[in-house]
């Protein structure tokens, strides 16, 4: 996988993520820099959520195909590809060290990144609408933009000299390979099934809002890299289930926990300032591994002596 100019792509692992994790938040602090003026807000382009998160950087090393940029063997960026299908794949995140910009480095890792997966005819991004640099980069590399707006440029590139499959709006097409069925580009609005075998479905990039799902066998699901909110979650089983890397959304609005079964839950590294807990029961409950019912006797201690 290298070639004559030493730059080269090796597939990232857990002892990587280190440094993959200081190179990303390396680049991405530049960009916001010099793409954010004033009181703007940055784009979750330019500023993707969990870019500087060591635990983010874990999970797509171990969810994703995720590459270290190698310069004369030393890691200089990173490449994560989100493989859509048999045909088609997303260039979820490229970023290299500032101090290696303007080098030519990422035509070359377009490159590469291509030969790594000489099955995918059809390559999606998003970029940010400010980076006008990158839409000239992608533009060169073959991409051609689908949409525009002020936050995001979305484009396309096609590599085949068959025809591309486009499946039409008005009724359920597929492209079948040998042993799954795949959707792409497929218009399923206010489709519903029911008294089916969706057993090792993947969703990806995929617009769910409005959707509902009762009644199903999730058992040993994977939700990640989402948004839910001001979603509900009602009437469910979660016994054995383990929520990480959470947060509240960008307005920090607080989560509501009702009618709740948590009996011997953990919590752990989690930020719980100015969470209230009221009627509930806390007998056993540990906070820094000093009994709740310590701390209250020792509060009413406090009360009295005043």
């Amino acid at each position: 996988m290298k070639n004559h100019l030493t730059i080269q792509l090796r597939r990232a692992q857990p002892k990587d993520v280190l440094k993959l994790t200081e190179i990303c938040t390396r680049a991405f602090d530049h960009a916001i820099r010099v793409w954010v003026k004033g009181d703007t807000v940055p784009d979750s382009n330019i500023c993707p959520p969990g870019y500087s998160s060591v635990r983010m950087h874990s999970y797509v090393i171990r969810e994703w195909d995720y590459y270290v940029i190698e310069w004369d063997g030393s890691a200089i960026g990173g490449v994560s590809v989100n493989v859509l299908g048999s045909r088609q794949a997303r260039l979820d995140k490229i970023f290299i060290d500032p101090v290696c910009h303007g080098r030519g480095i990422g035509s070359q890792v377009i490159g590469l990144v291509e030969a790594e997966f000489p099955e995918i005819e059809i390559w999606k991004l998003e970029t940010s609408g400010r980076q006008r640099d990158n839409h000239h980069f992608y533009e060169k590399m073959g991409y051609v933009c689908l949409y525009a707006s002020e936050d995001e440029y979305g484009y396309e590139k096609i590599i085949t000299t068959a025809s591309v499959i486009q499946l039409p709006s008005e009724e359920l097409s597929n492209v079948k390979g040998e042993s799954v069925n795949e959707f792409y580009q497929a218009d399923l609005d206010s489709v519903r099934f029911s008294t089916s075998n969706l057993r090792n479905t993947r969703m990806t990039d995929c617009n769910l809002s409005g959707g509902k799902f009762t009644n199903l066998n999730m058992t040993g699901i994977l939700l990640a890299d989402l948004r839910l909110t001001d979603s509900k979650v009602e009437f469910c089983a979660l016994d054995g289930v383990h929520f990480q890397d959470t947060h509240l959304g960008k307005d920090s609005v607080p989560m509501r926990w009702e009618h709740c079964d948590l009996k011997g839950s953990h919590f752990n590294d989690c930020d719980l300032s100015d969470v209230q807990l009221e009627q509930c029961q806390v007998a056993g409950m540990k906070i820094n591994g000093v009994a709740i019912e310590e701390l209250l006797a020792a509060y009413e201690s406090m009360k009295v002596k005043r």
